[in-house]
């Protein structure tokens, strides 16, 4: 046993306790029934000896003491001979001067006597023999120590057992806080859960499928810790570049440029740690407790009112097709980061004077779709899987960016359990981006 509040406790107290309690009730009812067998016993014996009085009233006093059978478990008995019932012929040493009992025949209670009463053949002799209350509750007190003597002696003993088999069956438990407790940080892999016994697999399973996740949600963090290193790190140094070059610079024209040239740098600094932040919530977030019901298509209108600035700085049209309302349950806020990702991808590769169109969709199915095209130079199929891993940038791009957008955005489609399909656009050169979002539930 350990502490009050351990589960050995617990166990051995529960178990002697239900033990202790199922016992007693027996043991009371046993002992209820053996003083009822022994009260008719008592009875029994005392119409016998009764009748035997009745059958020796006419032998001599100290002859009929001696044929007087002694029942085994009572000292106190008397009796009384009444001739006629009026006078007193014979009577013991414990018996008083008195009728044991003003009754007749059978059996009655006078005070702390049992009395039974009976008339001889010639109905001449009245004969009245009493046992002691008393010496009832005697042959009583017996039979209860007889019952609670194995009590007494079995509980320790099975206390004993109890408490050895309690640590041979919880054994594994502390081998296995042992195991966990040895491991290092470092080592998040499973728990064998084949040996263990079939009380603690279901836990084990739960808590390796934790560990994976855990290790999966490491992993995610040491190589976004590392891509973030990686790219900022080019940032970085041309910021210090040009802003050497506006030091050194012998002209306003040329500090000027070099200036500009570190904004631009701070704005893709900038640009890429929004992005890292996005990401970094969507692998650590629970979104399912802020889903609701949203709109694509009024979603869609108002992104592109946002990213209306940045189409007319780059001489971008932008067009909100004509099609019916999509609703999906999801997070409205990584919904519109999704759609403002895609967007803002076609316009960053649409030529001066390009089209970005987005459409909404619902199918008879209840399924909703969101389309984003360009008139860009599109994605080979050859490397449509490839954009969508984080920080990669087809070689050869000199448009700015992180290489980011289209992986938060394949990370929130993941979270949505919606499909993600890259296509040529159908109207001509450039990208179809298209999501597809399951029927939401009614």
């Amino acid at each position: 046993m350990k502490r009050p509040g351990s589960l050995q406790f617990r166990l051995l107290a529960g178990t002697l306790a239900l033990v202790g309690v199922f016992w007693l009730v027996l043991s009371i009812i046993a002992w209820q029934s053996a003083v009822s067998e022994a009260e008719e016993m008592f009875d029994n014996d005392l119409a016998q000896t009764a009748s035997l009085l009745a059958g020796l009233a006419g032998h001599e006093a100290h002859e009929l003491e001696a044929d007087l059978p002694k029942p085994p478990y009572v000292a106190d008995v008397a009796f009384q001979i009444w001739d006629n019932g009026t006078r007193l012929a014979l009577r013991s040493d414990t018996a008083p001067a008195t009728r044991l009992s003003p009754v007749d025949a059978g059996f009655s209670d006078q005070g702390d006597w049992r009395v039974y009463s009976l008339w001889d053949e010639d109905e001449k002799n009245l004969v009245q023999v009493a046992e002691s209350r008393q010496g009832r509750f005697a042959v009583s007190r017996v039979l209860a120590r007889h019952l609670m003597t194995p009590i007494a002696i079995a509980l320790p003993l099975l206390a004993l057992a109890l408490v050895a088999l309690i640590r041979s069956s919880l054994a594994p438990l502390s081998h296995l806080a042992d195991s966990i407790g040895s491991r290092s940080p470092q080592r998040l892999e499973h728990i064998p859960v084949e040996q263990a016994p079939g009380e603690l697999q279901p836990i084990l399973a739960q808590l390796n499928l934790l560990l994976s996740r855990v290790e999966d949600s490491l992993w995610r963090e040491r190589r976004l810790t590392a891509d973030a290193a990686h790219e900022l790190r080019n940032p970085l140094a041309a910021m210090r570049v040009h802003a050497q070059v506006a030091l050194a610079s012998q002209t306003a024209g040329e500090r000027d440029m070099a200036l500009d040239s570190v904004i631009a740098a701070i704005d893709r600094i900038s640009h890429l740690i929004d992005q890292l932040l996005t990401l970094a919530r969507l692998d650590t977030e629970t979104l399912a407790a802020h889903f609701s019901r949203c709109d694509l298509r009024a979603l869609a209108a108002d992104v592109l009112a946002i990213e209306a600035n940045t189409a007319l700085t780059k001489t971008v049209n932008l067009e909100l097709a004509i099609g019916s309302a999509a609703e999906v349950r999801f997070e409205p806020t990584l919904l519109a980061v999704l759609l403002r990702n895609l967007i803002d991808n076609a316009i960053r590769y649409s030529p001066p004077g390009g089209l970005v169109r987005v459409r909404t969709e619902t199918s008879a199915s209840g399924e909703a779709t969101v389309e984003v095209s360009d008139q860009g130079p599109g994605i080979g199929p050859e490397k449509r899987q490839r954009v969508l891993d984080r920080f990669y940038r087809i070689p050869g791009t000199v448009e700015t960016g992180s290489g980011l957008g289209l992986a938060i955005v394949a990370r929130i489609v993941e979270l949505a359990g919606a499909r993600l399909e890259l296509a040529d656009n159908p109207e001509g050169k450039g990208l179809l981006a298209r999501v597809a979002f399951p029927a939401p539930a009614a």
